[in-house]
């Protein structure tokens, strides 16, 4: 099965930067999985801008599941599956061993990448693959390949190719707000819209071609949606008082959003080809933060109607309310699990916010985080990470923690200040643009 897998280039609309974030993990799991990537044999005339076995032992030990082996600890570097001596790996306790060769496609600037996944305790080869791609975009290529291997090892997509975007405030008393996407290991830092007036509440559709966001150009509150592929633009149909927090719908067909055009803030969906918005909750309290369950028949939001703001649930159809959340005087800002199975909050304990998850069916809670100021949760498409905006030294930060709290990382910036962080879908089958470069990557058994 071929899976077809394009790259969002962004140059449409925006400069590349230099990376301004970077993965920093600050506390990992007693025992990862080892794993070495064995360098690349590489056989095109050009030398190689990126060594791909780089980028792709970065990847994997970035969220802090694997440990990769650099090549100098390597007792032998086999070119194939033949040049491997399993006794060499098991002395060196390695659980997973990647070898693989790039040579040139049928295309100009085409690069292929044969390579295999061997379980070294089992003496077995468990997949060989091949990727192809631009020789130009090197890391992108790399990124798929490193998806590949924690697919085959865990089970679960990777999530290397994915994005993230955020709101960068300047450093300078004017310094401008910034909306910005980044690859998930900070490359391909890139400003999609700036403005003097504050930026809020990114959210991607599912099927990763679009963000909807806030923004306080006009002097007050109004939904934007912005294509990444093309840099196109629309303000959505604005309505009296506060316009926020979009959502996208599983679907793309619908946003949820918060409005008070009836004086006080309630959930809202708004149909995209319509122009038009339909009430969802009508209370005297505020109701605010939705968010969609995965499969689309309900929307988690913010509510204060209890007397403190709590998490509930709606179901669409009936229209019928359900309260989530009992433990503590503060629970904010839900966002369901791509299982759909728990949902990741803010919870206040002890006058502290923490990033915490609880079960749905039981109801069971559990604080992740240990910080001060913990809010904005996002999660990975896989549900294995969540990365969120905290303050360290008395900035705003980006953060995270593996959703079973044995990883810790922070995503420092190397100037202003970062906030309103929301992860892209599995950027799969996305047909960008003529220009973008294509890879395809390819199972042989």
């Amino acid at each position: 099965m071929i899976n077809r897998i394009f790259l969002i280039l962004l140059i449409f609309f925006s400069t590349f930067l230099t990376a301004k974030l970077r993965i920093e993990i600050t506390e990992g799991i007693s025992d990862p999985i080892r794993i070495a990537i064995v360098p690349i044999t590489w056989n095109l005339k050009d030398p190689a801008r990126e060594y791909l076995h780089e980028i792709i032992s970065s990847d994997l030990s970035s969220f802090g599941e694997f440990e990769a082996l650099l090549p100098r600890e390597m007792l032998s570097l086999p070119k194939n599956e033949e040049e491997i001596f399993y006794r060499d790996w098991k002395l060196l306790n390695v659980d997973y061993l990647v070898v693989g060769s790039a040579s040139h496609g049928e295309m100009p600037e085409e690069i292929i990448v044969n390579f295999s996944i061997v379980n070294i305790t089992r003496e077995k080869v468990i997949k060989r693959s091949i990727s192809s791609g631009s020789i130009s975009h090197l890391n992108s290529l790399a990124h798929v390949i490193s998806d590949r291997i924690y697919n085959e090892i865990n089970g679960l997509p990777g999530i290397f190719s994915t994005k993230i975007s955020y709101v960068n405030k300047e450093d300078s008393s004017q310094g401008k707000y910034l909306l910005k996407v980044a690859d998930i290991d900070g490359r391909n830092d890139s400003v999609l819209f700036s403005s003097l007036e504050p930026l809020m509440s990114p959210d991607w559709s599912s099927d990763g071609r679009s963000l909807a966001y806030v923004s306080f150009e006009e002097g007050t509150s109004r939904i934007f949606i912005q294509e990444l592929y093309t840099g196109k633009r629309k303000a959505l149909k604005k309505e009296k008082g506060i316009n926020s927090s979009p959502n996208w719908s599983p679907t793309d067909r619908y946003l949820s959003a918060v409005l008070s055009k009836g004086d006080n803030p309630d959930i809202y969906l708004y149909e995209v080809k319509k122009n038009s918005w339909k009430q969802l909750t009508s209370h005297f309290g505020i109701d605010t933060e939705p968010d969609w369950s995965p499969d689309g028949k309900k929307i988690m939001f913010t509510s204060n109607r209890s007397g403190s703001p709590q998490i509930y649930e709606m179901t669409i159809s009936s229209q019928k309310i359900r309260r989530k959340t009992f433990e503590g005087t503060y629970n904010a800002r839900a966002r369901y699990t791509p299982d759909g199975r728990s949902f990741v909050l803010v919870h206040r304990r002890e006058g502290l916010f923490h990033i915490a998850v609880q079960n749905l069916r039981t109801g069971k809670l559990r604080i992740l985080t240990d910080t001060q100021l913990d809010e904005s949760p996002t999660i990975s498409p896989n549900g294995k990470v969540i990365i969120y905006a905290t303050k360290k030294d008395e900035k705003n930060i980006l953060a995270g923690i593996s959703i079973d709290g044995k990883t810790h990382f922070v995503l420092p910036t190397s100037s202003g200040e970062v906030r309103e962080p929301s992860w892209s879908p599995l950027l799969k089958a996305i047909s960008w643009s003529p220009l973008q470069r294509q890879i395809n990557s390819k199972r042989l058994f």
